[in-house]
C-alpha cells in the first residue's frame, strides 16, 4: 500500500474538510427537514417509524459482521478479496430481508396500537436489498480515501430527501412521509454510486481461505455489533413497549434534533480516521497525533455545542418545533450529553478495529450492556416518563468512556488533563455568564432569550479558548494549510 505518513495526513485533513462541508450543508438540510417533519406529523407517527427501524435492525444484525471494517483493515486489491466481500456481504443482507418479510405480519399483530408497522417494516426491508449494494460501493471509497466523491453524494442524498419528504407529508402522505425520506436518500445514494464511474462492478464469488478469515474477524465484531445494537436501540423497543408509540415519538425527536452536531462534525471526522488509523497502525507516534487531533477537536466544539444548546433548549423547542413538543425539552437536554461525548466512545472503537483488536471492544460493550438494560428498566419504572431513558443512556456512556480511554492507552499517547481542563472552563464560564446575564437582564421573549444566551455563552465559551489555547490554534491552522497543498 505504501502511502507515507505525509500523504496519509494530507489526504486525511483533506477528506475531514470534504466531509465537514458537506456535513455543513447536509445537516442544515436535515435539520430544516426535521423541522418541518415535526410540524406536519404527530409524534405517534414517528413512534411506529422509530420502532420498524428498530426491528429492521433486529434481523439484519444476521449481516454485520463488520466486514466493511474487515475488508479495509486487510488492505487487499486482488479480485478475490472484493468478489468475496461483496459475495458475503450482499448475500447475508438477502437473508435479512427475508426475515424482515416473513416476521412483519407478525409484528403488526403484536403491536395493534401502532397503526401500520408491518406495511412500513416491509417496504423498509426491501430497501436493504438498495443499501447492501450501496454499501459495497462506499467501502471500496472509504478505503481509497474518496471523500469528495463520497460527500457529493451525501449532500445530493439529503437536499432531495428535504424536498420529497415534506411534501409527501403535505399531501397528506402522514407516516410514508418518512418512509419516502428513507427510500428517497438510498436510491439518490444509487444513482450517485453507479451511474457515474462506478466504483464496483459486481462480480461475485467465494473464496474459501478469504471467507473463513472475514468470519474469524467476524466473529468479534459480531457480536461487538450485536451489543452496541443493543445499547443504540433497545431504548427505542423498551421506550415503544412499555411507554407507547407517543412517548416514542418524542423520544426519538429528541435524540434527533440532540444529535445535529455530531452529524455536523465528529460524525464525519470519525468516518475519515478509521482508515487513517489502520493506514497508520505501525507509528505508534503519528498514530498518537491523530488520535489526540481528532479527540480534542470533538471534544472542544462538542462543548461549546452542549453548553449552548443545553441552554436555549426550551425556548429552540417553543419557537422552532411548537408547543406540542415542549415535553421533551429535559429529554432533549439529557441526550445532549450523550451526543457530546458518544463520538469518543466511536473513535476509540474505530482505533481497536483499525489496529485488529474488536475483542477489546466487544468485551467492553459487554459491560455496557450489562449496565444499560436494566437502567434503562429501572430507570423508566421509577420516572414514568423517557427523562429515565435518557438518564439510563447517559449512565452508560460514561461507563464505555472509562473502559475505553483506559484499554487505548496500551496503543496512543495523551494526557486528559489536556484533553478536558480547557473545555471544561470555557463550559463552565460560559454558561455561568449566560445564567448571570439572564437573571440581571430578565429577557422579554423566547427569541431574545435565545438570542441572549447564546451570544454570551458562546463569546464567553470561545474567549477562554483562545486565552488559553490561542498557539495551538495558529499552529492547528498553520498545519492544516500545509497539508492542503501538500503532495
Amino acid at each position: 500500500m505504501g502511502l507515507q505518513a505525509r500523504e496519509v495526513a494530507a489526504r486525511a485533513v483533506q477528506g475531514s474538510l470534504f466531509n465537514v462541508g458537506a456535513s455543513l450543508i447536509t445537516a442544515t438540510s436535515g435539520f430544516a427537514r426535521s423541522v418541518l417533519l415535526a410540524r406536519l406529523l404527530a409524534p405517534e407517527q414517528f413512534g411506529v417509524m422509530t420502532l420498524a427501524l428498530f426491528f429492521l435492525s433486529l434481523v439484519t444484525q444476521a449481516q454485520r459482521l463488520g466486514f466493511n471494517r474487515a475488508f479495509i483493515h486487510r488492505q487487499d486489491d486482488s479480485p478475490d478479496n472484493l468478489a468475496t466481500f461483496a459475495t458475503l456481504r450482499i448475500g447475508l443482507t438477502g437473508v435479512a430481508v427475508l426475515l424482515a418479510l416473513a416476521g412483519a405480519p407478525i409484528l403488526g399483530h403484536l403491536y395493534p396500537d401502532h397503526p401500520g408497522l408491518a406495511s412500513v417494516l416491509a417496504v423498509l426491508a426491501l430497501l436493504e436489498v438498495a443499501r447492501a449494494f450501496n454499501g459495497v460501493a462506499e467501502t471500496l471509497l472509504t478505503r481509497a480515501l474518496q471523500f469528495r466523491r463520497l460527500a457529493a453524494i451525501n449532500v445530493a442524498s439529503s437536499l432531495t430527501m428535504t424536498v420529497v419528504a415534506p411534501l409527501v407529508a403535505l399531501a397528506g402522505g402522514g407516516i410514508w412521509a418518512l418512509v419516502a425520506e428513507q427510500a428517497t436518500g438510498v436510491l439518490v445514494r444509487m444513482a450517485g454510486l453507479w451511474l457515474y464511474r462506478r466504483p464496483w462492478r459486481p462480480r461475485f464469488g467465494l473464496n474459501r481461505d478469504l471467507a473463513r478469515w472475514y468470519f474469524r474477524f467476524g466473529t468479534f465484531v459480531f457480536a461487538n455489533t450485536n451489543l452496541t445494537f443493543l445499547l443504540d436501540r433497545f431504548d427505542d423497543f423498551w421506550t415503544g413497549t412499555y411507554l407507547g408509540a407517543t412517548a416514542l415519538g418524542f423520544y426519538s425527536r429528541a435524540y434527533e434534533f440532540a444529535r445535529y452536531p455530531r452529524r455536523l462534525l465528529s460524525g464525519p471526522l470519525v468516518q475519515v480516521f478509521f482508515p487513517t488509523f489502520a493506514l497508520l497502525q505501525r507509528d505508534r507516534l503519528r498514530l498518537s497525533r491523530a488520535f489526540y487531533r481528532i479527540s480534542s477537536l470533538i471534544i472542544r466544539v462538542g462543548f461549546l455545542v452542549f453548553g449552548v444548546a443545553s441552554l436555549v433548549a426550551p425556548e429552540f423547542i417553543r419557537l422552532i418545533l411548537g408547543p406540542r413538543w415542549m415535553p421533551m425539552a429535559v429529554t432533549f437536554q439529557l441526550m445532549l450529553v450523550y451526543t457530546l461525548f458518544d463520538p469518543l466512545v466511536t473513535v476509540c472503537g474505530n482505533l481497536l478495529s483499525a489496529l485488529g483488536q474488536p475483542q477489546r471492544l466487544t468485551r467492553i460493550q459487554f459491560v455496557r450492556v450489562v449496565v444499560f438494560i436494566p437502567a434503562v428498566i429501572l430507570f423508566s419504572k421509577v420516572s414514568r416518563d423517557i427523562n429515565g431513558v435518557a438518564l439510563a443512556v447517559d449512565l452508560m456512556l460514561l461507563v464505555g468512556i472509562i473502559l475505553l480511554f483506559h484499554q487505548v492507552r496500551e496503543h496512543v499517547d495523551f494526557s486528559l488533563k489536556r484533553l478536558l481542563l480547557v473545555p471544561s472552563l470555557g463550559l463552565g464560564v460560559g454558561v455561568g455568564g449566560a445564567l448571570g446575564t439572564a437573571t440581571l437582564f430578565a429577557w422579554s421573549s423566547d427569541w431574545a432569550s435565545l438570542v441572549g444566551k447564546f451570544t454570551v455563552a458562546a463569546g464567553l465559551y470561545l474567549a477562554v479558548s483562545l486565552a488559553l489555547e490561542g498557539q495551538q490554534y495558529v499552529y492547528g491552522v498553520r498545519t492544516l494549510w500545509h497539508h492542503l497543498h501538500s503532495g
